[in-house]
């Protein structure tokens, strides 16, 4: 179909059966996220975001271009492609960024997001920036087609699907925070023992709120709980009350995961951002088909010396890395050959050590081939990035990680609360590769991946049991920090009892 805007543009409408078995949905182009290091600092110091712009560009600028290394395909909302700086100072000058871009818009790996609109050059109801607005249009004029995602291309359909995958989810969420788990929500959000009390209060005020409002958005709850008074919430202004970070970091969640659900897609999770798991989704989800004995399968496969590490660190980052140099790793074979190894990892995970060490093997030669790519000048300014493994298991708020890094062990955070300890739950289990220093997880190459859920019938016990079955291998035991599993992430999406 034409582009109904007049500029001649041809329109390939899609909806999600014909997207890329790994596509993925930034979080990182939100305009509200921040990571919780910088978050906290901002609430601490009462500073906006206009008093930490250079730094959030940065951060969300590493993990966008993460996203398009690590990802088969990135849906991004419209308005995002115009008014988010980290993707338009890609066009909006001429030079290689620009041809790489529109390179990636034309072969559909960047896939735009309409709403309700029909239009790539719809003019929008809001403010945009002035300069991303003009490079927009001007680059429409110079790509022959686009392919396009909205949830239906019938227009009612479109509006149901709307409010009912994405509004109305972010609302049910809303109003499901009072019933949540408060022990196993402090633990995610890493509060000490002590604030319970105000954490369930508070959980309680916002289901509340959503209840008596009209329309609980995002913006709303902003403006109840997070911002100043009389503040406008895009200027990131946050008031001095209890947990204000917190509450923000887990609506920011669900905010940004009802795309990725809504098209069947993954949730990328930035480095230092909360997990999905905060949501306490197993609660409406399905019970995995997998179970105790399909864990425990997969840990008889682990040992101390599991996997080939990679010998010598290269000398590559993130920051400074341009889209050019990732759009031509990703028309390598290393690059397709990494992809294939992730699907294949994910398709047969019980098939761990194998297709574990392929997908880390494979991603060590990107990463090299990235480097050629990149040339010796850039190089000389990089820092080492040396990869290694983390195997990461989680439930209730405790998880045990693996970590292959040429002293093998395993980390422990947590334990299983005695009042959640005999009811069933659901076990994520992680795959990772990254670097072996985490504090610079936002800074350099890394992918990971939700490679399986598990269903504990007994949390309590199969923990306990898992954690014993581990130590039998061999690995030596030692207490984790909790602020390790921060890498990036490849979230799955959910699945809801069927309606």
């Amino acid at each position: 179909m034409t582009d109904p805007s007049g500029t001649g543009l041809r329109l390939t409408p899609i909806d999600n059966r014909a997207l890329a078995p790994i596509t993925v949905v930034a979080q990182c182009l939100d305009n509200q996220w921040v990571t919780q290091d910088l978050l906290a600092r901002m609430v601490a110091r009462r500073e906006s975001y206009r008093e930490v712009e250079q730094r959030r560009r940065r951060d969300a600028r590493a993990e966008y271009l993460r996203a398009i290394l690590n990802a088969e395909q990135v849906v991004v909302n419209r308005a995002y492609f115009f008014n988010n700086p980290v993707v338009h100072r890609d066009f909006t000058a001429d030079g290689p960024q620009r041809a790489a871009f529109r390179e990636l818009l034309a072969d559909g790996v960047l896939v735009p997001f309409l709403l309700r609109e029909r239009s790539l050059a719809a003019e929008p109801g809001f403010g945009v920036d002035s300069a991303g607005w003009s490079g927009w249009l001007r680059l429409l004029g110079e790509v022959d087609e686009v392919r396009c995602l909205r949830l239906s291309w019938d227009d009612a359909e479109n509006d149901r699907l709307t409010e009912r995958c994405m509004f109305a989810e972010f609302r049910r969420f809303l109003l499901q925070l009072a019933a949540f788990d408060i022990e196993e929500l402090r633990r995610d959000l890493r509060l000490p023992e002590e604030s319970r009390p105000v954490l369930r209060r508070r959980m309680q005020e916002v289901t509340l709120w959503a209840v008596e409002t009209e329309q609980a958005t995002r913006e709303g709850f902003y403006r109840e709980f997070l911002v100043e008074p009389d503040t406008n919430p895009a200027e990131g202004r946050f008031r001095s009350a209890p947990l204000v970070g917190q509450l923000k970091q887990l609506v920011d969640l669900r905010y940004n995961t009802t795309l990725p659900d809504a098209v069947d897609g993954y949730a990328l999770i930035p480095a230092d951002s909360l997990r999905r798991t905060a949501m306490q989704e197993y609660r409406r989800e399905r019970p995995p088909d997998r179970n105790l004995d399909d864990l425990l399968t997969l840990v008889r496969t682990l040992r101390p010396y599991a996997f080939d590490l990679a010998q010598l660190p290269l000398r590559l980052d993130l920051t400074g890395l341009e889209l050019h140099h990732v759009r031509q790793a990703r028309d390598t074979d290393e690059w397709r050959e990494y992809v294939a190894a992730l699907r294949e990892l994910l398709a047969e995970p019980l098939d761990f050590v194998t297709r574990a060490q392929r997908v880390y093997d494979r991603y060590v030669a990107l990463a090299q081939r990235l480097a050629g790519i990149v040339g010796e000048r850039r190089l000389e300014r990089a820092r080492a990035w040396e990869p290694v493994i983390r195997v990461t298991v989680e439930v209730l708020g405790s998880t045990v990680s693996l970590v292959f890094d040429g002293d093998p062990r395993v980390e422990l955070v947590g334990d299983v609360a005695a009042e959640v300890a005999g009811r069933g739950a659901t076990a994520v289990v992680r795959f990772a590769v990254v670097n072996r220093d985490q504090r610079r997880a936002a800074r350099d190459l890394g992918t990971g991946v939700d490679v399986m859920r598990v269903h504990l019938q007994r949390a309590g016990e199969d923990w306990r049991e898992l954690v014993r079955r581990l130590q039998e291998t061999g690995f030596p035991v030692s207490p984790g920090d909790t602020g390790r599993d921060d890498e990036p992430n490849i979230d799955r999406p959910q699945e809801d009892e069927g309606e």
